[in-house]
């Protein structure tokens, strides 16, 4: 790592030099090493489709080329690649009913093995154990039982449910059956749902990320080339598009309270009911940032008339430096590919759990013991581990403990929060960097200043991003967990005391006040870090000394141009959601597609802030150059032709501007 000097210094200083902030870095890389090896033991222990498909009593998840061979059994390890549905030997004994993977569910009522004979012929599908030949299979006493071989009778007519054979309604069938099953299909964890559901509708979420990407190239468009009416374009905008949002929401749930309660595979799992729930709440909250949104923008009409000279400075730097429009593109790249190992690593690790149960204890309830009229030749012919735990892998010779895996989930928490801002700061950093490096340029200059920054931070700066992102990471973890304590003793019979929930609410607020405040201060920080190539700390204090010293001027430009800003990331939202949410309702393969709902507006909602900061970043940049280069150089300075300076009553002179012009295009020309 070599070292670097400032931008400029007063002349009876000499240049500083020095590398930032050498051992966040280090501690930084550490980190990473370690996410590494969670990873790495999520994608070895972890299967998605086992959520997805289900698995047999075997250790098999169905529709799978390849199975692990993960317990001591003959009939463990083998390919169910047309085999995409899991069938119970007896629906009347579901827990402790064997489980196979079959290739069609029966579409007919079978009572007898020659009708199970048949079915098998007439679509190859057969309905009992994989060693067993269905051309040769005479009738026996013990052949139609609960654990197999074969299933019980009558097999009753059944549809694919999640991936599972449920039986279609029969007289003959008790209310405990459907019950059980009920249960079953609704005992996995709420998480697992969710996780399984984002799973099966990757592909909508592709496309929304994409439409996301578009509307916030679109935004930063009007911004660059209509300054002077953005602020009515995005108004204008924001209120269509709410109350449209808005509305679709209210008819979505309008639509799931009125569906007839009928018996099918889409309203019988109490996912139709956490659906209604779900979108009610999306509604009423809609209605509320709608309500508010055309407040403000009500409010802020009249107030918005000094911001086209405020765009028109940053477009006049965006426009003496374009390879800048190229930074939230690369930015949103890596931000893709850490939030897709990231998930990849989440879904894995929240299967990675041994899929099945030593025979004895695999078909039965706490381990009950095999009944004596079990079929003994079954056990011989699997040649069954008698001796294997539930805790015991033939995979690897370890022992797998799942609280251990549990503790995994704050290490990709960390992951979640740090890496991300991580590659946030790395943007700002750059985007300070090349706006610095323009506003004091000199003879000479590089010719593009982005790439120059990118150099800088990567040689010198990473260090700097590395302990900026942690100070925010560290604020935010307390506040989601008091968060989340917060809704989970709200969520209670008994809420707990007042006292309790005003000091949670309270740690929440500070939290959240700090977390804010880091951020801005972040972004400053690594403007004065481009300047003066110092470390993070200093930086940070030389910042707060700027902002504080010029109160009024941040206050103008982050209250009124931050809020049209924030107007954009609202229009980008509000379409990707509107959009997502007409391509979900599409897909029949979900059942709660309230969660990958909410995803896709989040998901936007970020790549349109990563977008759309690019003109936050650069007026604060800017405003933070003029301070230290008026600072610095007094009246010799630039700052005086700067149009930020009119929000301090400056007068831009417009023959030095128009010098300053036909500067920038001899420089660019060159």
């Amino acid at each position: 790592m070599g070292c670097t000097q400032s931008e400029i210094s007063p002349q009876n200083e000499t240049p500083k030099k020095g590398c930032t902030d050498v051992l966040w870095l280090i501690i930084y890389i550490l980190f990473w090493i370690l996410m590494i090896i969670v990873a790495a033991i999520s994608f070895v222990y972890g299967n998605p489709l086992r959520v997805i498909n289900g698995f047999d009593s075997f250790g098999n998840t169905c529709g799978v080329k390849n199975n692990q061979k993960l317990i001591n059994f003959p009939l463990a390890g083998m390919s169910t690649l047309d085999k995409k549905y899991l069938f119970f030997m007896d629906v009347k004994e579901l827990q402790r009913s064997l489980k196979i993977c079959v290739k069609q569910c029966p579409n007919k009522k079978l009572e007898s093995l020659a009708d199970i004979q048949q079915f098998y012929r007439d679509t190859g599908s057969n309905l009992c154990r994989y060693d067993l030949n269905l051309n040769i299979t005479t009738s026996t006493k013990d052949l139609h039982n609960f654990i197999g071989p074969c299933p019980t009778l009558p097999v009753y007519e059944s549809f694919p449910l999640l991936n599972r054979c449920f039986p279609k309604a029969a007289h003959e069938l008790a209310t405990k059956v459907f019950t059980d099953f009920y249960d079953l299909l609704n005992s996995w964890d709420t998480i697992e749902q969710m996780l399984s559901d984002l799973y099966s509708s990757w592909k909508e979420m592709i496309i929304c990320v994409i439409v996301a990407f578009i509307f916030s190239l679109i935004m930063v468009s009007i911004l660059h080339l209509l300054a002077t009416l953005v602020s009515w374009i995005f108004m204008i905008l924001v209120s269509i598009v709410s109350i449209a949002g808005t509305a679709l929401l209210w008819y979505t749930y309008h639509e799931l309270r009125t569906k007839q309660k009928s018996f099918d595979s889409h309203t019988y799992l109490s996912e139709s009911l956490k659906n209604e729930s779900a979108f009610l709440w999306y509604s009423i909250i809609a209605t509320i940032i709608t309500v508010i949104l055309l407040l403000l923008v009500f409010v802020m009409r009249s107030r918005v008339s000094f911001l086209a000279a405020l765009f028109k400075e940053t477009a006049h730097c965006l426009g003496s430096i374009p390879a800048l429009f190229l930074q939230p593109i690369i930015t949103f790249f890596f931000l893709v590919l850490f939030l897709a190992f990231w998930s990849i690593v989440v879904v894995c690790l929240a299967t990675a759990n041994y899929p099945g149960i030593p025979y004895k204890t695999n078909f039965f309830l706490n381990g009950t013991t095999a009944p004596e009229q079990i079929d003994k030749a079954a056990i011989e012919a699997q040649n069954i581990n008698k001796s294997a735990t539930l805790r015991t892998f033939t995979l690897e010779p370890i022992e797998f403990d799942p609280l251990w895996v549990k503790s995994m989930w704050w290490i990709c928490l960390i992951c979640l929060i740090w890496g991300s801002e991580f590659i946030l700061g790395c943007q700002q950093m750059t985007i300070a960097g090349a706006v610095s490096h323009w506003y004091f340029r000199g003879p000479n200059a590089h010719p593009s200043p982005v790439l120059y920054s990118i150099g800088k931070l990567v040689k010198y700066h990473l260090g700097s991003v590395a302990k900026g992102s942690f100070l925010i990471t560290l604020f935010k973890i307390p506040r989601l967990i008091l968060t989340y304590l917060h809704a989970k003793l709200s969520a209670r019979a008994d809420k707990g005391s007042d006292c309790a929930k005003c000091g949670l609410k309270c740690g929440i607020c500070c939290f959240y006040c700090l977390e804010k405040f880091i951020r801005y201060l972040n972004h400053n920080a690594y403007t004065i870090i481009t300047i003066e190539r110092c470390h993070f700390c200093k930086a940070a204090a030389r910042a707060f000394s700027t902002i504080v010293s010029n109160a009024l001027q941040v206050a103008t430009i982050n209250s009124v141009g931050d809020f049209i800003l924030f107007l954009g990331k609202c229009i980008v939202t509000a379409v990707t959601g509107i959009i997502g949410l007409l391509l979900l309702k599409r897909n029949t393969e979900l059942h709660f597609y309230a969660v990958p709902t909410l995803a896709i507006c989040i998901y936007s909602f970020f790549i349109a802030h990563c977008i759309l900061s690019l003109y936050e970043m650069v007026v604060d940049s800017l405003f933070l150059c003029v301070c230290e280069d008026r600072n610095m150089n007094g009246e010799d300075g630039r700052w005086k032709n700067s149009r930020l300076a009119e929000l301090g009553g400056h007068k831009i002179d417009k023959r030095e501007d128009e010098q300053d012009g036909a500067e920038l295009q001899d420089l660019q020309d060159k």
